[in-house]
C-alpha cells in the first residue's frame, strides 16, 4: 500500500503464479548488472491477456533493460522469463519470438542496407516469414493500413526512409507477427499525429482480440489515454504495479520522480524588449523550404512549429550547415557560411539533433569525449588539450542535466536513450555558442528532466544565446518560446507573439495555415525517384566499370593492333580469372564489414602445400585427394580468421594481419625457395580453355552469379547483408551473427582455393611468396566494384568487373609504352575516385 495526499494509490498485489492463461509474459526475480551500475533489482512483473500494461520510470530507470531481457536482447543475471506457458532463465530474440512475443525498440532494429521488404521479412517468425518472392507483396499489405500517414514503398532502402517512417516501418512489422504480447518502447517519439492515432488503434485491436500490450513512454498523458495497468520501476527497482483508473497524471509523476512535483506553468518571457538583434536571416532557401526572413534578439527563444514535413525541419538543418542553401544569415553583423557544418560551428551555430542515434552520439566513445568534442578547441592551449578543465567542464554538465551513469568513461553505449540525448545537449551547451539549434530537445527525456532541460535552455537564453526550437509539442513550444514561427508548404506561414503563444493557437495555426510551395513536376518526380534507385543499386558500380573498361580497350586498341587478338586475350583472361577469385573471396568478407589481409599469403601458403601433395606423377584420385586437402587447409584458416575476430574480439585488420604473417612464415618454412613440381595432368585441367576463354574464369563468373542471386533471393544473403549492415540489430531481429561471419571467413578462404590453383598452374613450382600482390589487389577491385568498406553493401557482379578493370589498366599501360610504376598510380587513382564517388552518389540518394 502506497500513500499520496491527497490521494490513496492501492497497489497490484502480485499473484501466485497461476496456469490459469490469463498471464502472458511472466518476469520473475530478473537482475541485472553492469560495470558500476545495478540496472534490475529482483524484478518480477505479470502481463495478463486483454490489457495494456504501461510501464513507466525515469530515464535509466530499466525500462528498456527489463524488455530487452523478456524479448532476449539482454542476458539477465538472475531470473526467469516466461512467455505463454513456456518458461526459460536464457532468452534469445529467436525463442522469444517464436514463443510469441514482438517487440518495438526504443531505436528501430532495422537494418540500413536492406530495404523495406526485406527488413520486414527477417523479423518474422518462421511460420509467418513469407518467401523471398512473395516479400514485397506481403510488405505492402502489412503497411496499407499506415497508407494514410507514412508513403512507404517496400522496395526502398530503410537508410533512405525517415525516422518518423522507419517507427512505422517496426511497429507494422511487429503488429505483423499477431503476438501474445507486444512491447512498445517509446513508440510515439518520432511519429506525426495521425500516425499515433493509427497506433492507439491498432493497440485497440491487439486487445480486443485477447493479445497484451507493454507501454513504455515518458508522455503520461499517452499512458493514462491507452493503459489499464500503471507499473513504475525508480532505480532498477519495482516501485509498484497500480490500476491505472485510480491515479492521476500528478500521482504518475510523483511515483516516478520520487518525490511530490508541481507540472510547471508556462513560464513569463524574460526578455529584455530593448535587446539588440543577434540573428539576421535574409531570402533563406534550400532544399523544402524557401524565402525565410527572420531576426532573433539576443537572449530570445524562438518556436519552429508545423505539421511535420512543412519546411520546418529543413529550415533548421540549413541553417546548421546540413544543407545547401542560399541566402544571407548574419550573428551580431558578421557573414555565416551557409552549407558546411563546420564553418556554421566556427561562426557561432551550434546543433541539437533530433536523430540521436545517427546523427548525435559517437558510438564507443565515453561520455565524456562525447560531451567535449565539440569544444575541443576551447579546451585546449597551443594544441594541447587541459585534462583538467576538460573533466570538470564535463562533470559540471553532466550533474546539471542529471547524467545517471558511474562515471564519464563509460561508454555511451551503455547509457538509456534518454541519458543518452542529455550527453549530446551537454556537447551542444559546452560551446557556449551565441546561436543554439535544438531539434526536439526533450525527446526521449523522462518527465522528471524535461523541466530541467527548460531551465538550462532559458540560462542559456538569459545569458545572451538566441535559440530555435523546433517541436512536434505544442506544449512545449508554450512552455519555452517567446515567439513561434508556423511553417506551412515549406513557407514561414505565420508568427505568434505574446498571448498568442499558446497551446491551443499554435496547434490552430498548424492546421489552417495555407501557404502554397513550389511544386515538383511530375516529370521531376519521377526523375529523383529513377537517380535514387540507380544510386541505390549494387550493380550500378559494375555498370560504370564495364563502360571504363570498354574505353580502354579502344585506347588500347588504337595504339596497338595486337590488343584486339586472340594471343593477347589468352594472356590476360587467365590473369583476370585469378584476380577475379581473390575479389570474389575478398567481397564475401567484406559484406560482414571485415576485410581479410590474409588472402594473398594464403594462396603462397596453398601453392607450397600444393607442391607437395599435387606434386608429379598424381593419378585422377590423387588430384582429388591433393586439392581436397588444400582446400581443408584453407576453410582451416578461415576458422582461425573467424576465431581471432569473432570470439578472441580482435580488430579484423590486426587478426588477419597476424594470419597474414603466420602464413608467410609456414610457406617460407617449408619451402624457402621455389621447388617442387606440379603435376602436369592437373596444370592441363586447370588452365583448359575453349579457345582463348578459360573455363576457370567461366566458373569464377557462375560463382558470382550464384553468390548475387544468393544475396538478394535467399535468407542467408539477406542475414549476410544483415550483419554487414549492424550487427547488434540483427543480433536483435533473431540473426545467428557468429555463425554468419564464420560462413563469411570460411567461405572467403575456399574461394581463394581456385585461384591458388591458377597460381600452381602459372608457376608450375611452390613458390611462397606468389600471392602476396593479390591481397592489396583484391581489396581494390572490391572497391571499385562498389563495396562498402563497413559491410552490408556490395555485388559480386562488381567485383569481377572490378577485378577485370585491374587487368584492363595493367595491360593499357604497358601498351601505352609508360613505365610500370604507372599502374600502381592508375590503380590507386581509380580506387580513390570510385570510393569517393560511390560514397557521394549513396548519400545523395538518401536526400532526394
Amino acid at each position: 500500500m502506497i500513500q499520496q495526499d491527497p490521494h490513496r494509490l492501492i497497489e497490484i498485489e502480485p499473484a501466485a503464479a497461476t496456469d490459469d492463461g490469463s498471464v502472458v509474459l511472466r518476469l520473475e526475480g530478473v537482475d541485472k548488472r553492469y560495470p558500476g551500475v545495478h540496472a534490475l533489482k529482483n524484478v518480477s512483473l505479470e502481463i495478463r491477456r486483454g490489457e495494456v500494461h504501461a510501464l513507466v520510470g525515469e530515464n535509466g530507470a530499466g525500462k528498456s533493460t527489463l524488455v530487452g531481457v523478456a524479448a532476449g536482447a539482454v542476458s539477465p543475471d538472475l531470473g526467469s522469463v516466461q512467455i505463454g506457458g513456456a518458461s526459460t532463465d536464457a532468452p534469445t530474440p529467436q525463442w522469444s519470438r517464436e514463443q510469441g512475443l514482438a517487440i518495438v525498440y526504443q531505436e528501430p532494429a532495422l537494418l540500413p542496407h536492406l530495404t523495406v521488404a526485406e527488413n520486414m521479412r527477417l523479423g518474422m517468425p518462421r511460420n509467418l516469414r513469407p518467401s523471398v518472392r512473395e516479400q514485397v507483396a506481403w510488405a505492402e499489405g502489412v503497411l496499407s493500413s499506415w497508407r494514410n500517414v507514412a508513403s512507404i514503398d517496400p522496395r526502398d532502402l530503410v537508410s533512405s526512409l525517415r525516422p518518423d517512417a522507419r517507427f512505422v516501418v517496426e511497429i507494422a512489422r511487429a503488429m505483423a507477427e499477431d503476438p501474445k504480447v507486444i512491447i512498445l518502447d517509446e513508440p510515439t517519439e518520432h511519429l506525426l499525429p495521425a500516425a499515433v492515432d493509427e497506433l492507439f488503434h491498432l493497440i485497440d485491436a491487439v486487445v480486443q482480440r485477447g493479445g497484451a500490450v507493454v507501454y513504455i513512454s515518458h508522455k503520461i498523458n499517452e499512458v493514462k489515454k491507452v493503459a489499464n495497468t500503471i507499473s513504475v520501476l525508480r532505480d532498477g527497482a519495482l516501485e509498484g504495479t497500480f490500476p491505472a483508473l485510480t491515479m492521476t497524471e500528478q500521482d504518475i509523476v510523483n511515483l516516478v520522480v520520487g518525490h511530490q512535483k508541481s507540472r510547471e506553468a508556462a513560464s513569463a518571457s524574460a526578455l529584455d524588449p530593448a535587446a539588440a538583434v543577434q540573428v539576421k536571416i535574409e531570402d533563406l532557401s534550400g532544399h523544402g523550404f524557401s524565402d525565410l526572413n527572420l531576426e532573433i534578439r539576443k537572449g530570445e527563444i524562438i518556436g519552429f512549429a508545423g505539421i511535420e514535413g512543412q519546411g520546418q525541419r529543413d529550415a533548421l538543418r540549413a541553417l546548421a550547415g546540413l544543407s545547401r542553401s542560399k541566402g544571407s544569415v548574419t550573428i551580431n553583423g558578421a557573414n555565416v557560411r551557409l552549407g558546411s557544418t563546420t564553418n556554421a560551428m566556427r561562426d557561432g551555430i551550434v546543433y541539437l539533433p533530433h536523430d540521436r542515434h545517427n546523427e548525435g552520439i559517437f558510438s564507443r566513445l565515453s561520455l565524456r569525449e562525447n560531451s567535449s568534442i565539440g569544444s575541443i578547441a576551447q579546451l585546449a592551449r597551443a594544441g594541447v588539450v587541459s585534462s583538467r578543465r576538460e573533466q570538470k567542464s564535463v562533470i559540471k554538465q553532466f550533474a546539471s542535466l542529471r547524467v545517471k551513469a558511474p562515471s564519464a568513461e563509460v561508454d555511451i553505449d551503455t547509457l538509456s536513450g534518454g541519458n543518452q540525448q542529455k550527453v549530446v545537449l551537454s556537447r551542444v551547451l559546452l560551446g557556449g555558442s551565441p546561436v543554439l539549434l535544438a531539434d526536439e530537445p526533450t525527446q526521449g527525456v523522462d518527465v522528471g528532466a524535461r523541466g530541467e532541460i527548460y531551465q538550462i535552455l532559458r540560462k542559456a537564453a538569459a545569458d545572451g544565446a538566441s535559440i530555435i526550437v523546433l517541436s512536434s509539442s505544442a506544449a512545449e513550444l508554450e512552455e519555452l518560446c517567446d515567439r513561434v514561427i508556423v511553417f506551412s508548404r515549406g513557407h514561414a506561414a505565420k508568427e505568434l507573439v505574446g498571448e498568442e503563444v499558446s497551446e491551443r493557437r499554435i496547434t490552430e495555426s498548424a492546421l489552417t495555415a495555407s501557404q502554397h510551395r513550389s511544386t515538383v513536376s511530375k516529370a521531376k518526380q519521377v526523375e529523383q525517384k529513377w537517380k535514387r534507385k540507380l544510386a541505390e543499386n549494387d550493380l550500378m558500380p559494375g555498370g560504370v566499370l564495364l563502360l571504363a573498361t570498354i574505353v580502354l580497350g579502344i585506347v588500347a586498341a588504337s595504339q596497338s593492333s595486337f590488343y584486339m587478338t586472340p594471343r593477347n586475350f589468352g594472356l590476360v583472361l587467365p590473369l583476370v580469372a585469378i584476380l577475379a577469385f581473390f575479389a570474389i573471396a575478398q567481397q564475401l568478407v567484406m559484406m560482414v564489414g571485415a576485410i581479410d589481409l590474409s588472402v594473398g599469403p594464403l594462396a603462397g601458403f596453398l601453392v607450397v602445400l600444393g607442391s607437395f601433395v599435387l606434386s608429379e606423377f598424381r593419378s585422377a584420385v590423387g588430384i582429388g585427394l591433393g586439392i581436397l586437402i588444400v582446400t581443408i587447409a584453407a576453410a582451416a584458416v578461415g576458422v582461425v580468421n573467424w576465431f581471432l575476430t569473432t570470439i578472441v574480439k580482435i580488430t579484423p585488420l590486426i587478426a588477419t594481419l597476424v594470419t597474414f604473417t603466420a602464413l608467410q612464415g609456414f610457406a617460407y618454412l617449408l619451402r624457402p625457395l621455389p621447388g617442387g613440381r606440379m603435376d602436369p595432368t592437373f596444370t592441363g585441367w586447370v588452365t583448359e580453355a575453349w579457345g582463348f576463354l578459360p573455363w576457370m574464369l567461366v566458373g569464377a563468373i557462375a560463382i558470382a552469379l550464384v553468390l548475387e542471386f544468393t544475396l538478394h533471393k535467399s535468407l542467408f544473403g539477406i542475414r549476410l547483408r544483415a550483419v554487414g549492415s549492424n550487427a547488434a540489430t540483427a543480433k536483435k531481429v533473431g540473426v545467428k551473427s557468429n555463425l554468419v561471419v564464420l560462413a563469411a571467413y570460411v567461405g572467403c578462404s575456399v574461394l581463394v582455393v581456385p585461384a591458388s590453383l591458377l597460381l600452381m598452374a602459372q608457376a608450375g613450382t611452390g613458390n611462397a611468396s606468389i600471392g602476396d600482390s593479390y591481397t592489396l589487389a583484391s581489396i581494390g577491385a572490391v572497391v571499385l566494384g562498389g563495396a562498402s568498406i563497413f559491410g552490408g553493401r556490395g555485388s559480386f557482379l562488381g567485383a569481377i568487373m572490378g577485378a577485370v578493370l585491374v587487368i584492363q589498366a595493367n595491360t593499357v599501360v604497358q601498351f601505352l609504352g609508360l613505365q610500370m610504376y604507372w599502374q600502381q598510380w592508375f590503380i590507386g587513382g581509380l580506387t580513390l575516385a570510385a570510393a569517393a564517388f560511390y560514397s557521394k552518389t549513396r548519400a545523395l540518394s538518401e536526400r532526394i
